[in-house]
């Protein structure tokens, strides 16, 4: 049976991209400011495609805009439906992994703190979207 709140969710699917960053067995999350949806749950790094940008793009310009940093070794490792009328949203997310260059300097305006978590700690965080079961799927190919 079709879940009522579906009549919520915009006719069109955006297409984003989100990042999984490690270091030392440990994903690197975004708190998201009080300023956009989700606010003050956790997130993996990334957002919308612009009109006329590739994918491998989009990743580039939101770390560096989120993060301040530049990345290199983007590695595609898959594709998540987000589903979720709760919010009105309707997403293709694009998975990629990365390795980031740079001293990390969150911008304020979406992202008001960082912090490396380990597999265990994510499972008890307040995550945005469905990143959690990005992040699940991610942890059991490892």
């Amino acid at each position: 049976m079709k879940n009522p709140l579906y009549s919520l969710i915009p006719k069109f699917v955006k297409a984003t991209v989100a990042v999984i960053i490690t270091k030392n067995n440990k994903i690197l999350l975004e708190k998201r400011s009080l300023l956009i949806p989700e606010s003050r749950k956790w997130c993996l790094p990334g957002g919308h495609i612009d009109a006329g940008e590739t994918a491998e793009n989009a990743i580039k310009r939101e770390i560096r805009e989120e993060l301040g940093v530049s990345t290199k070794n983007l590695k595609f490792l898959g594709y998540s439906d987000e589903i979720l009328p709760e919010i009105k949203t309707y997403s293709i997310v694009l998975i990629y992994s990365a390795k980031t260059r740079g001293k990390f300097k969150p911008q304020k305006l979406e992202v008001s703190e960082i912090s490396w978590f380990t597999k265990e700690e994510i499972s008890k965080l307040n995550v945005a979207f469905k990143h959690k079961e990005i992040i699940e799927k991610y942890w059991s190919k490892k």
